[in-house]
């Protein structure tokens, strides 16, 4: 004679899901604002990589040092996997922090006084960043230069020149390349992710 049931469930094992519930990378990968995030942070992130990589190119020539070459076409092809990669996962990660992070953002009064839309919460925490970065870096390279100077003369004043140039170059092409980068990444994802 079979078991009866008397319209009992039997007991399902622990960390059992039932179909269509959870994580499921095929869902992700048919969901299209998932793949136009990863696609255009892949994209655009890596042309931020590769124009990083040619201003530290630039800024080496200034070092003036006769054992380095400033310019590697394997330090771009790298820039431009990391870039790639890198990219990619960050995508993956404001697809999924993005909700929390906006909401947040809008909950605060200070900080929804100034980041009011996409571009300007790539741009602002960016540029606030690197201006503070910069200024610390200026005053340690000053600090550098002045001791520098002071102890090799002529010689130590054209390596600062050079240091300077170098540190100026950085500076200005971070900041355009970035607000280039902020401008285009909220153009392309705002109507996927609403203000």
């Amino acid at each position: 004679m079979p078991p009866q049931n008397n319209g009992q469930v039997p007991p399902r094992p622990p960390y059992s899901q039932s179909p269509g519930t959870g994580f499921n990378v095929d869902s992700l990968q048919k969901n299209q604002k998932f793949m136009e995030t990863i696609k255009t942070f892949a994209i655009y992130g890596s042309i931020v990589y590769l124009v990083n990589a040619i201003v530290s190119m630039v800024i080496s020539a200034f070092s003036w040092s006769a054992y380095y070459s400033a310019f590697n076409i394997g330090a771009l092809f790298v820039a431009l996997i990391v870039g790639i990669i890198g990219s990619a996962i960050g995508g993956a990660i404001f697809y999924f922090l993005y909700d929390p992070i906006h909401n947040w953002v809008k909950r605060s009064g200070f900080l929804s006084r100034y980041i009011h839309d996409m571009f300007t919460l790539f741009w602002k925490p960016f540029l606030v960043g690197t201006i503070i970065s910069a200024a610390f870096g200026l005053l340690g390279m000053l600090g550098l230069g002045a001791a520098v100077v002071g102890i090799t003369g002529g010689y130590g004043a054209a390596s600062f020149g050079g240091l300077f140039i170098g540190w100026i170059i950085a500076f200005v092409a971070h900041i355009a390349v970035y607000y280039w980068y902020s401008k285009t990444v909220s153009t392309k994802l705002t109507p996927f992710y609403p203000w």
